[in-house]
Parts: C-alpha cells; sequence; structure tokens
C-alpha cells in the first residue's frame, strides 16, 4: 500500500480553491514541456534527495519549507514543500531513490530555471520504494560519502548553539544509533542537528547524504545541511 499524505502551502489559495489535478509529467517531459509559469501539474519520478526541514518566520508568521529534487545527474527539478506539506515529506516516509508522485504542485520560473512549489491541494506518494541504505554497520570502513545509513537512535545529546564565522546561529549534536549488532556515533550540524530535538531513543532512524569515518574510537556518521535525517516510529 503506498504512503499517501496532503499538506497546505498558504501561498497559493488559488489552487486550493480548484483543487484541480494537473497534467501528469516526468521531469525530462516537465523540463521539455513549454509548461507556462503559474501552471499547476504532477509530476512522477525518482527521489534524487531530500534536504532537512527549515524553519523560518516571515512577516511575522512561523513557516516551513523543504526541498525535494526529483529526477538524476543533468536532469532534475526541486520542489518546494511548504508548511504541513514539508512535514507530509516525513510522513508518508518519502526517501533517497524511491519513486513518487507529486500532485497539483505549481511551477515558477525564474529565467531558464523551472521550479515547483506545493500548494493546499498537493499529495505526494511513494510509489515504489527503495531499499539502498547501509544497515549493517560492519560494511563501513571509513571513506564513505554521500551514502545512506539506518538503524535506531540509542541515545542523543541536547543541542548546542553557536554563532559560526559569518555570525550565524547555528547548532551541533550527537546521537549514537545501532544496527542490532553495533552502536555507532552519528554527529550533527546545521539543520542535521535540530533534528536531536524530535529525537527519543528507540526511535528508528534513515539518514541520507551522510559521510562515515574512522576515528580512534571507531566509525563515526557525519550529518550537516547536506545531509537528511528521517525519523519514524515505525520501521523504515
Amino acid at each position: 500500500m503506498e504512503n499517501r499524505v496532503s499538506g497546505s502551502d498558504s501561498q497559493d489559495s488559488a489552487a486550493s480553491s480548484s483543487a484541480r489535478r494537473g497534467v501528469k509529467l516526468s521531469v525530462q517531459g516537465l523540463l521539455g514541456s513549454s509548461t507556462a509559469d503559474g501552471s499547476i501539474v504532477d509530476i512522477e519520478d525518482s527521489v534524487y534527495r531530500v534536504f532537512n526541514k527549515l524553519r523560518f518566520e516571515k512577516n511575522g508568521s512561523a513557516r516551513i519549507n523543504r526541498i525535494v529534487v526529483l529526477g538524476g545527474e543533468g536532469s532534475s527539478v526541486r520542489i518546494v514543500f511548504w508548511d504541513k506539506s514539508a512535514d507530509a515529506v516525513d510522513t508518508a516516509l518519502i526517501q533517497r531513490k524511491d519513486r513518487v508522485i507529486a500532485t497539483n504542485l505549481r511551477i515558477k520560473k525564474t529565467g531558464d530555471d523551472t521550479e515547483l512549489h506545493s500548494t493546499s491541494a498537493t499529495y505526494i506518494s511513494r510509489l515504489m520504494p527503495a531499499r539502498s541504505a547501509v544497515t549493517d554497520f560492519s560494511q563501513l570502513h571509513g571513506g564513505e560519502k554521500n551514502i545512506d545509513v539506518t538503524g535506531r537512535v540509542v541515545s542523543v545529546s541536547p543541542i548546542r548553539y553557536f554563532r559560526d564565522l559569518s555570525g550565524k546561529e547555528s547548532g551541533v549534536s550527537d546521537c549514537s544509533i545501532s544496527d542490532g549488532k553495533a552502536e555507532i556515533r552519528m554527529s550533527l550540524w546545521g539543520s542535521s542537528s535540530i533534528c536531536a530535538g524530535e529525537m527519543h531513543p528507540g526511535d528508528y532512524i534513515k539518514a541520507e547524504f551522510v559521510s562515515a569515518r574512522l576515528t580512534d574510537n571507531g566509525i563515526e556518521i557525519t550529518a550537516n545541511d547536506s545531509a537528511r535525517l528521517l525519523l519514524s516510529r515505525r520501521q523504515i
């Protein structure tokens, strides 16, 4: 059974009221089409990568968005999921390399660039799950980059905040995860550290686009702003 979750984007009330379905395209079909700016489309393709949610304030209101990239090297499109839709990506357990369909997306064109934004009528469904993550930590030897790792949270440290070189506030944390036989430490930076506030021992976790290095204490995983952490109470 597919996971299908909806979300809303307060920026696009027109799409909300009409709730009309768009024409279904692939990434290549979208990029090769002459579909106009502001059009509503559905897109079906593979997930290239998912980024962590970003929280910010706009006009005095708290907002959330996240970017999901569909397609592959040389042919990809960014989808910006807003507010409830940003949460829906996690709720539906959308993961790297899954085949998905996202409906009722609004095209936004800037020059030669084409981007998609969620609307209040957007749904995202996981059609074909990918099973490509490392589940056995003994397979990690250090030096791996842009890998996916799954396990269960054993412990998590509080977030510690600091000012980076540009003066911007950032965070750092760490957690321990287990594959059922061994534990490894995961160092969390930037947007990945914010996820520590949502972690609980026993949660399932998938860390995408992370790196592994060999330390004096064994293998350590690093997740930063380029990574994505997915948490769930059920197995991922």
